[in-house]
């Protein structure tokens, strides 16, 4: 009966849980949107599967603007460190997201940055002591 109520763990494939569970969820959520993808061409009767990647009316400034950003955070993090390109970063980010340049939103999104980042490294470095970029 003990048999029951134990964890066979072994640390040197503990890594690989977190990413299992994402890429199950992940095949799971593809397969919800397939088959209500289907059923609604049931519904309506038609035979043409019509993709669509974007709506018509995007914001194309953002989601440019989003990528090139998280592209040269990637890049900037080994050049000038986790905490400063991580401020950078989402104090752009914000702003960009804000779509004004105003002295409020951008005294609020240095505030947000600067706070965020260091109760990320706070957490993450100092007290799990997760060795951050």
């Amino acid at each position: 009966m003990s048999e029951v109520f134990t964890i066979d763990f072994s640390y040197s494939t503990s890594h690989l849980i977190f990413p299992r569970i994402i890429i199950g969820l992940l095949i799971l959520l593809g397969a919800i949107l397939l088959i209500t993808n289907f059923l609604k061409r049931l519904r309506d009767q038609s035979k043409v599967f019509k993709f669509k990647l974007f709506t018509d009316n995007y914001d194309k400034a953002k989601f440019y603007g989003s990528i090139v950003l998280l592209i040269t955070y990637a890049v900037s993090l080994e050049q000038i460190g986790f905490f400063l390109s991580s401020v950078i970063f989402v104090t752009l980010l914000t702003l960009l997201y804000i779509g004004n340049l105003k002295r409020k939103s951008i005294l609020i999104s240095l505030v947000n940055s600067m706070s965020i980042t260091f109760v990320f490294w706070y957490v993450f470095g100092q007290l799990f002591d997760i060795t951050l970029p």
